[in-house]
């Protein structure tokens, strides 16, 4: 069976299909029969090494995981012949992650509080090139297999800062700014200490720093929930040498019906969200995530800048 969906841009990510004397790659409607609906979490894409996250939406908590071979294509270039073949890596959400808990105190939260599927696909690749790509799906699991295929673009340079720049100081809101942690933050039970200083702030201790920005709430790639709470996880165990900070996506998230984009977001270039950002004690990022990120991803990032500092990286 062949997967496809319609999505909102034709330049952006695209599930695709056709018949088989037709292009593939032209975008088509969902088929109606398809299990599972594959959905690109990773939408800031330029020339370079990436690695690329996608969830299974449909993907309920009694089915198999299925295993997914990935075909990566330059489209502009061979339609026919894939760039690389690999094997995507599954990792799992907490089940008690993005549930009816991470409804806002005024019930006002919508569905992009829960995230797609039971977890997501990561693969890391090489885009040559800037202009059109795509991926080709190869799901199979014990009740049968499915194929579905990914338009997406990419540029000559992502839009977010990238890992060897230095990390933009900005002011960001503080608890000292607001009188609940409410005002800062759509997640319903916040760490306090993410909130304690600003970036500026932050980069100005020449300590690490481990920065994400996310919406829980209200998360259009519907992954901030999860990746919030393994951040929470990994900075508690080693928040006396690296300080932390969550910068919610939006200004205002106690009012849901008028959301505005908080300064430091758009400060940063971000497209997307969530993102994870790693920095040394110098200002430069070392590690930048996109999208869905593991506990041990985000501790073995965080662990190597720590060792740097020590033995006098900063």
């Amino acid at each position: 069976m062949i997967v496809g969906a319609a999505c909102a841009s034709p330049d952006e990510q695209q599930s695709t299909a056709g018949p088989p004397d037709a292009d593939a790659w032209t975008v088509a409607q969902r088929d109606a029969d398809a299990r599972w609906l594959p959905i690109l979490a990773t939408q800031d894409l330029g020339v370079g090494v990436k690695r690329i996250a996608f969830t299974l939406d449909g993907l309920s908590a009694s089915e198999e995981v299925p295993t997914v071979r990935v075909s990566l294509f330059e489209l502009e270039q061979d339609r026919e012949n894939p760039v690389s073949v690999q094997y995507a890596r599954f990792i799992s959400y907490d089940p008690s992650v993005g549930i009816a808990a991470h409804g806002h105190a005024n019930a006002s939260v919508s569905d992009r509080a829960l995230p797609v599927g039971r977890g997501v696909y990561v693969v890391p690749v090489r885009l040559n090139s800037q202009g059109l790509w795509g991926l080709l799906l190869e799901m199979s699991s014990g009740a049968g297999d499915e194929i579905a295929r990914l338009r997406f673009s990419v540029r000559e340079r992502q839009a977010a800062p990238r890992v060897g720049e230095r990390a933009p100081s900005v002011e960001s809101r503080t608890r000292g700014d607001v009188s609940a942690l409410a005002e800062l933050t759509s997640d319903p039970d916040p760490e306090p200490g993410l909130y304690m200083l600003s970036i500026a702030e932050a980069l100005a201790l020449e300590r690490p720093l481990l920065l994400t920005f996310a919406t829980p709430a209200f998360c259009h790639s519907r992954t901030c929930a999860p990746v919030l709470e393994a951040v929470k996880t990994v900075w508690r165990e080693f928040s006396t040498e690296v300080s932390g900070i969550h910068v919610e996506v939006f200004e205002n998230p106690e009012s849901p019906r008028q959301l505005v984009e908080a300064e430091a977001f758009v400060a940063w270039r971000l497209p997307s969200e969530p993102w994870v950002f790693v920095i040394d004690g110098e200002g430069v990022i070392r590690y930048a995530f996109e999208g869905a990120v593991t506990e041990e991803e985000l501790r073995s990032a965080v662990e190597w800048v720590v060792q740097r500092g020590r033995q006098g990286g900063r």
